[in-house]
């Protein structure tokens, strides 16, 4: 795969330039930049993978730089620092990032995760969400895009009853009765779902609590969810809903 690097930190595209070739993992470093302005050209006329860009870059940040692009037939990999909301944004949008400073570990992963996507172009509904959540704001919408075989699906958060863990996939159940299968981990999915309020109740169930109708202490104890489900949850998140509903109707 052929690959370009855009950061304002020279250090840090020869850092990652080197890193990937120390990986082994087929990918072809064709041009490094460290003034987004002066990459411009050559995204517009050379046919590549995989654009690694930074986010913060003084005088062209990086969606302003992909701003100045009509077409975007690559996909894009961010750099970024920690920062809480930005985690949240990428997990939202389900475009791929890496933390600065980059670990070997973490590239390896991408890529790895890269390599068995069915679609490996960035989609402009993703970059919206990107671009809503990276800096929050109260207008911000409540979505999250689902990876799908044919691209993203954007859904409302508040559409979701819950989630069941399938091995390295997740069922997602919604309000209209359909169900939607991802290439995600639960955790993964409870990462980027932390905000909406959705509680762990059991290794394999994520639930949406505005969609709990009961809790069931007999046969070992389950939650029983507006679609019908009945949904297993451990004893001490249990009694931790019971807390958090009791203490609502105290109030």
């Amino acid at each position: 795969m052929k690959a370009i690097l855009i950061d304002d930190e020279k250090h840090a595209t020869e850092v990652l330039a080197i890193k990937l070739q120390k990986l082994r993992m087929g990918v072809e470093v064709i041009a490094q930049f460290n003034q987004p302005e002066a990459a411009l050209d050559t995204l517009r006329s050379t046919a590549f993978d995989l654009l690694f860009l930074d986010i913060e870059m003084p005088h062209l940040n990086g969606f302003d730089l992909l701003d100045q692009l009509d077409r975007l037939p690559f996909d894009i990999i961010f750099t970024t620092a920690y920062d809480q909301y930005a985690i949240r944004a990428f997990r939202v949008s389900a475009l791929s990032y890496l933390l600065k400073p980059v670990q070997e570990d973490e590239l390896r992963e991408v890529l790895v995760r890269w390599q068995q996507r069915a679609v490996r172009q960035v989609q402009q509904a993703q970059l919206t969400l990107l671009r809503e959540y990276y800096t929050p704001a109260p207008t911000a919408s409540n979505r999250i895009a689902l990876p799908t075989h044919e691209g993203h699906e954007i859904i409302e958060v508040a559409d979701i009853v819950r989630c069941m863990a399938d091995a390295s996939y997740t069922h997602f159940y919604l309000t209209s009765g359909r169900t939607l299968l991802i290439c995600r981990t639960l955790k993964e999915v409870e990462q980027a779902l932390e905000s909406g309020g959705f509680v762990r109740t059991h290794h394999s169930h994520l639930i949406n609590p505005a969609f709990l109708t009961k809790i069931v202490r007999q046969e070992g104890g389950y939650l029983l969810m507006a679609d019908g489900a009945q949904v297993p949850v451990t004893k001490s998140k249990r009694n931790w809903l019971l807390e958090q509903i009791g203490g609502i109707e105290r109030q």
